[in-house]
Parts: C-alpha cells; structure tokens; sequence
C-alpha cells in the first residue's frame, strides 16, 4: 500500500495489479491475482458483491471500464459512501457503505451472481 492510498476522509481506495508503476504504488492498494485466467474473465456488473476480509459490500455500479481495466492492469476505483464523484469510468460504487479498513494481507474476493 502506497503512503497516500488510504487517506481517512476520502471515500475511494485505488487498486492496481502488480504492474503498477512506483508513481502508481504511491496512491495505489496494490491487489494480487490468484488466478491470472479468472482476472482476464472477470465481469462485474451491479448486484455482484465485493467481499474485503469479511465484510460482504453489494456493488451498486459498475463504470463502463472497469472490467476491460481489471482484466488488463488490475485497476479500479472503488468508492464508498455517497460523497464520492458519480460518474468515474473506472469505479465501481458501494453507496451508503462506509470505507472498509485495508491493510496489508487484506483479501479481496469478486463474487459475481
């Protein structure tokens, strides 16, 4: 996790895949693929859940690039609550939900219906 990636009052977290430059990494939760396969046939779409440790978040809405930069570079934006941009290409959105804790070994699961 970069220096600035977590800022408390901002409701969004910046993942990347190992990829990432080190100017990325410096804002960025760097995130892990298990399944190089799986991530580069990853859909997500609104009803699908995001699971970070043990909090199970519904996703809301999903930007029209989020799957083709998650399948490519690991990239997206998530974004809590309300008080986010709503129109980010690349975010997927938890509205209502608070910002979950990361830390390092933090496991992130995409669960599609």
């Amino acid at each position: 996790m970069g220096p600035q990636a977590l800022e408390d009052q901002d409701p969004m977290v910046i993942l990347f895949d190992e990829t990432a430059s080190e100017t990325l990494r410096q804002v960025a939760v760097i995130q892990q693929f298990d399944d190089e396969t799986a991530q580069q046939q990853l859909e997500l779409h609104a009803g699908d859940e995001l699971v970070i440790d043990d909090q199970h978040l519904p996703i809301d809405a999903v930007g029209s690039l989020v799957n083709e930069n998650l399948q490519t570079i690991g990239h997206v934006t998530l974004i809590f609550s309300d008080a986010g941009p709503a129109d980010l290409h690349n975010a997927i959105y938890f509205r209502g939900q608070p910002k979950p804790n990361f830390r390092v070994g933090t496991q992130l699961i995409y669960r599609l219906k």
